[in-house]
């Protein structure tokens, strides 16, 4: 099954169910899995990335902003993510 691949910067939104993109496509938490993990990550993937398990094929979520300090914000943005889906409740799983 191939991902869709989505890029962090088109993220318009995120709240407690999820996170919508620009395009209207939405990941919802909940039926991203099992026992509160709805996803997988790797920050030391080259983009990182979370690969979200939405039903129909996975999501995948990359960070790949290019530019003057571009890793640095690569990184923080990647564990701001990372904080929202605790916050919200879920988890996801380490892979780097």
């Amino acid at each position: 099954m191939k991902e869709r691949i989505r890029s962090y910067t088109d993220i318009v939104s995120f709240d407690d169910d999820g996170i919508t993109f620009s395009s209207g496509e939405r990941i919802v938490y909940s039926e991203c899995g099992e026992d509160s993990c709805v996803a997988e990550r790797d920050i030391c993937a080259k983009p990182p990335y979370f690969e979200f398990y939405t039903s129909d094929r996975h999501t995948k979520v990359v960070f790949d902003r290019t530019g003057l300090l571009s890793k640095t914000v690569n990184e923080r943005e990647f564990v701001k993510l990372q904080s929202i889906i605790s916050d919200a409740g879920y988890k996801s799983y380490d892979l780097s």
